[in-house]
């Protein structure tokens, strides 16, 4: 590490915190379980409900938006937090929940009926996911209905409201302003305010109250948190407020002006430097041995890997015509250098000026803010440090268009890869942050449009060093929507959920080659217990789904992407042309909560829209993985049963803590399940290849610290027996590179996991 490492002085710091936690543990907390079909809502009435009215549709962003997340990450997401933020920390890693804000947006056109029927519609629909007794509201001045939300706002018992931008006088007589709050420190006046009634509800239905607030967690907590003026620190900062209460206690103050291009110089070290204070503080609070063989020793990480739209024209009605027109557009899509300064070319200066430069740029920041602010609330469900990379775009385009094609062999796909990987760690990727991501025991979250899943950090695309899931950038709707239902609800994977694992096989009764691997596959529903069907059409589908309700959906058919719409598809019938569109599955309700879909190409990377992942979580999914390119299909069926046998072991044991380690480690298994499967049938060996020893090497892939050295003696022992064994990593077929999982993935625990997890971290010993 470099200068963000921990000093002697901090880590005294982080001790005393450690023993400020130890001593004040949250023990009133009340919690209650909703369920919803397979999933799950734990609510408490302690919980803050923060609702967002807009002037414009919900899921159209705009600069309320903007504002409203940004203001959004200096608040508190529970009383509790207010009365003891280091033990409410410590609470939820004890009990393994995942918890941000308790976010709400809602269209204000829903509360234009008569005043009693708008509060007893807003208590029913928020009724349905919490409990939460304090209601906070956040408007846009622009709305046209100021009375009716007025009204809705005091009819709340605590009930409290900001106003961004001035609504006119007539507008602001409707509200009553002894609710009004302009800032965090306001907000939490008025909660304390109403505190002793707040107490009264508390303590008649649930048996428990709050004393006081108190923002004096550590003595230390601004030197641990300091404010950095540069926008790329303030995730970070507000994250760590929101256990060290250092913003609560007293608002920042920003620098001085002449400190500032110091600051603006050390972007991604300022980053790093609050990451491991987080991981600092996570290590903290693990006190007590880890719960599964295979459990990250930090929170996920959030990345933002920020990708110009590479079909951006697509969208325009027109084609850009002018000089000035095509050098606003090329502005718009500049990209990074490493120490995130835009570099604009001479003749673009020449053309443009540097007014209208900067106000493109300044819509091009917007965006990447808004990214910011998106990265924050997932970043919050488990206290994850949270880091943005420069913006990237032509760059990778044309290596990445590649992928459009068909490859020639699938050797010429794997140099591919190869080459986008090292060219993102070239363009994305500090010298810091390469030696963090190496020695970081965490899986990821990639917040990107990208195949981050072959970024190259040295020898090998990091999908084999770390566990990684994505979310797609941009439908920054689907974004906000995947953050939303991982704070609303839960999936947690049972013992049993073999018997709710449901394939689907579909392709038309040609294809024998298809039908032979449907075959093999469901001969083992007897012995592994999951179901298997046939299905012609999409009607078919439905209705096996319905019936079942599968927590696992697995389709085994076709796939196709669609140039026209930008959208991919899963072929039912290719013979009588049937297809699996999105609309289908949203429409239909076909999903389950994990989703993994065996065909070719359902989640191209470079430049779609429609996503079939977006489909599946819109309809209800927590966790998708799809596929970047063609699959084989021998590989793909034999991957299909290495997942249902791997679960079979799950069955009564601890493996994995969550369904990220789990298809992480199913996929990069692949590797060496491949590799001997194929250098046994290349060389004609049998039992010369230990099995005994191969178990090992999987054993030691298993493990963070030991997977590239698993690889090597993989490579080391083949070649000891067949010395002509071509078994390096760069002429392997890697059909595991072709699969990616979408979703928060690393949020999804094994139940077996979080009871035992729980049952440590309760335990006295």
């Amino acid at each position: 590490m470099h200068d963000f490492k921990y000093t002697e002085k901090s880590g005294r710091f982080l001790c005393d915190f450690l023993l400020a936690i130890i001593f004040n543990i949250l023990t009133c907390q009340t919690l209650i379980i909703m369920f919803y079909n397979t999933a799950k809502s734990i609510v408490s009435p302690t919980q803050i409900q923060y609702t967002v009215f807009s002037g414009g549709g919900a899921n159209e962003y705009n600069d309320f938006h903007s504002v409203a997340l940004k203001i959004l990450r200096e608040f508190p997401k529970d009383l509790l937090q207010l009365a003891d933020p280091a033990g409410f920390y410590n609470w939820c890693f004890q009990t393994g929940r995942s918890q941000g804000i308790n976010l709400y947006l809602l269209e204000p056109g829903l509360f234009t009926a008569e005043r009693v029927v708008n509060s007893t519609f807003f208590n029913e629909y928020s009724g349905f996911f919490n409990i939460d007794l304090v209601k906070v509201f956040l408007i846009d001045s622009n709305i046209p209905n100021h009375k009716e939300i007025a009204q809705l706002v005091s009819d709340m018992t605590f009930g409290y409201y900001m106003m961004i931008n001035d609504p006119g006088e007539e507008n602001a007589a409707y509200y009553d302003e002894n609710n009004f709050f302009a800032d965090v420190h306001g907000l939490i006046k008025l909660i304390e305010r109403d505190l002793a009634q707040i107490n009264i509800v508390l303590q008649k239905d649930y048996g428990f109250h709050i004393e006081s607030f108190n923002f004096q967690t550590n003595p230390n907590a601004d030197e641990l948190n300091p404010f950095h003026p540069t926008m790329y620190s303030h995730s970070n900062y507000f994250l760590l407020n929101q256990i060290l209460a250092n913003d609560w206690a007293k608002k920042h103050q920003w620098p001085e002006k002449e400190d500032m291009p110091m600051f603006n110089k050390k972007r991604a070290t300022i980053q790093l430097g609050q990451a491991a204070v987080i991981d600092g503080l996570a290590q903290v609070v693990r006190i007590k041995e880890p719960a599964a063989l295979i459990e990250p020793v930090y929170p996920a990480m959030i990345i933002i890997a920020p990708f110009h739209f590479p079909r951006f024209k697509k969208f325009r009605a027109r084609p850009f015509e002018t000089k000035r027109q095509k050098a606003v557009f090329k502005v718009s899509q500049t990209e990074q250098k490493l120490d995130y300064t835009f570099e604009i070319e001479e003749d673009t200066q020449k053309i443009l000026g540097h007014k209208l430069i900067g106000q493109a740029l300044g819509v091009l920041t917007n965006r990447l803010n808004m990214l910011d602010y998106a990265g924050y609330l997932h970043g919050q469900l488990t206290y994850s440090p949270i880091f943005r990379m420069p913006i990237v775009g032509k760059s990778l385009n044309m290596d990445l268009s590649h992928f459009q094609n068909a490859f020639t062999t699938r050797k010429h796909a794997i140099k591919k890869m190869e080459t986008i990987g090292e060219l993102m760690r070239k363009k994305m990727v500090v010298p810091e942050l390469k030696e963090y991501l190496e020695e970081r025991n965490g899986q990821i979250v990639f917040i990107s449009d990208l195949p981050m899943e072959w970024l190259r950090l040295d020898r090998y695309p990091l999908c084999l060093t770390h566990d990684i899931c994505r979310i797609p950038e941009f439908n920054f709707s689907s974004l906000i929507n995947n953050y939303v239902h991982n704070q609303r609800l839960t999936f947690e994977v049972r013992p049993d959920i073999l018997k709710q694992t449901l394939i689907v096989h579909c392709a038309s009764e040609e294809d024998q080659d298809m039908h032979h691997y449907f075959g093999r596959i469901a001969s083992m529903q007897k012995n592994l217990g999951f179901k298997s069907v046939f299905c012609k059409t999409v009607d078919e589908i439905e209705e096996a789904v319905s019936t079942l309700k599968p927590d696992l959906l697995i389709f085994d058919c076709h796939g196709d992407f669609d140039e026209k719409d930008l959208s991919s598809f899963l072929v039912i019938d290719g013979k009588n042309k049937v297809r699996l569109t999105g609309e289908d599955i949203v429409t239909r309700g076909i999903s389950a909560p994990l989703v993994f879909i065996s065909a070719c190409s359902t989640m191209p990377n470079y430049g779609y829209v429609k996503f079939l992942s977006d489909a599946f979580m819109q309809a209800g999914a927590f966790a998708v993985t799809a596929t970047f390119m063609p699959i084989m299909m021998h590989d793909a069926a034999a991957l299909l049963l290495r997942i249902l046998s791997n679960l079979k072991q799950q069955q009564d044991k601890a493996i994995f803590s969550n369904w990220l380690a789990f298809i992480s480690h199913t996929l990069r298994s692949t590797l060496i399940f491949e590799t001997v499967r194929k250098t046994r049938s290349k060389y004609d060996l049998d039992k010369q290849i230990d099995d005994d020893r191969v178990a090992d090497i999987l054993l030691r892939l298993m493990v963070f610290e030991t997977r590239e050295s698993a690889l090597d003696e993989l490579g080391e022992y083949l070649q000891g027996i067949i010395p002509e064994a071509d078994v390096a990593f760069g002429n392997l077929n890697h059909e595991w590179l072709s699969y990616t999982t979408l979703g928060r993935a690393d949020l999804i625990k094994f139940e077996l996991w979080i009871d035992k997890h729980v049952k440590i971290n309760n335990s006295d010993e």
